[in-house]
């Protein structure tokens, strides 16, 4: 590929990225249908790195597979959840067999939508089953829009390099899998129990966050990640009160597009350009689930839900330490040895 045309390949990611954030945006403001600010999230993710278009197919099985995991989330709630402890024992067995199947390559997307229905379903039907069933719903539509907005993107401003898809990692043996998968499990477990417990619904998305973190190789990275995490949601929680306070000073629906529109297309470049490209990803997602959340008619003050935001990841980091520090003292996780560089005969050095 030429330099050229890389260059403008860049340019055109930027300007899809930030073009069709800014239109589902838009749209889930203007709408507000249940949820809707998942559907600007799920268009970042699909238009962000390595931003390549799936084949139409794809879509369909992608979004079937989604609904499949709502489904299992669903039948938990209505099947299950009267019967508590049977309820938690089978919860931990899926908790296992998603962790096993990502471990061997499972669609990180579908991994991703199996947390969610089998972690929050459940604590939602606690509440309400309906609540529980609602909340699947528009999660489900929200999804299947931001996958047809990436998809119209994609079509609208196509890539002009040959597409280069990323290479996979390779493969872990059947006990490796499991191996990671059941210290996975162990770590998500005792939260979710004591959550379910406890009936602390409003601790829901510390228990995500734990899941998410927990499916990190060898789980030594999971604090690593919990750092990145909290630093990316600093960026965004930074970033969203800047943006809320220019739109308190200037309340016009206007000047919120042409606002969006700028921001996006600011942490487009990062995204795409700078090395660090995947905190700017995470700190965009923050960004969104803040502002999408607090300009709504339904929406509250960003500053609170900035720091309460920022209280739940940084509680999610200190449970992967601690439940790491704990793991490696019992023996279960040994840190990878350190390789010396060899040195080299004085011919080749020469």
């Amino acid at each position: 590929m030429s330099t050229d045309t890389a260059v403008e390949d860049d340019r055109r990611r930027i300007l899809r990225f930030a073009l069709g954030i800014t239109i589902s945006v838009t749209l889930a403001m203007t709408i507000e249908w249940p949820l809707a600010f998942v559907a600007p999230i799920f268009v970042g993710l699909f238009l962000g790195p390595p931003a390549l278009p799936l084949p139409a197919k794809a879509y369909w099985q992608l979004l079937l597979g989604i609904a499949m995991a709502f489904g299992v989330g669903v039948a938990i709630v209505y099947l299950l959840l009267p019967y508590m402890w049977v309820c938690l024992i089978a919860m931990t067995w899926l908790l296992f067999l998603t962790f096993y199947r990502a471990a061997l390559g499972m669609n990180a997307m579908v991994v991703l939508m199996l947390l969610v229905a089998i972690l929050m379903f459940p604590a939602l039907g606690l509440i309400s089953r309906p609540l529980a069933v609602e909340f699947a719903w528009g999660f489900l539509i929200s999804t299947g829009l931001g996958l047809l907005m990436a998809a119209l993107m994609y079509s609208w401003i196509p890539q002009l390099g040959p597409l280069e898809m990323p290479p996979k990692p390779d493969p872990l043996s059947d006990a490796e899998a499991a191996r990671r998968a059941a210290l996975s499990t162990l770590l998500v477990v005792p939260l979710f129990v004591f959550i379910f417990l406890t009936d602390r619904t409003s601790d829901l998305l510390v228990l995500v966050f734990v899941a998410v973190l927990s499916q990190d190789p060898d789980l030594h990275g999971g604090i690593k990640a919990g750092a990145v995490i909290l630093l990316a949601n600093l960026i965004g929680g930074v970033a969203a009160l800047v943006f809320y306070q220019l739109l308190v000073a200037v309340p016009q629906w206007t000047f919120f597009v042409a606002l969006m529109a700028i921001t996006s297309l600011l942490f487009a470049e990062k995204i795409f350009l700078d090395p660090k490209g995947k905190i700017y990803a995470s700190a965009f997602t923050t960004f969104l689930v803040i502002i999408c959340s607090t300009t709504g008619s339904s929406g509250g003050e960003a500053d609170a839900k900035f720091i309460t935001r920022l209280l739940q990841v940084s509680a999610a980091a200190v449970y992967m330490v601690g439940g790491c520090a704990l793991m490696t003292y019992l023996g279960w996780l040994k840190a990878k040895p350190q390789t010396q560089p060899q040195p080299q005969p004085p011919s080749e050095a020469a």
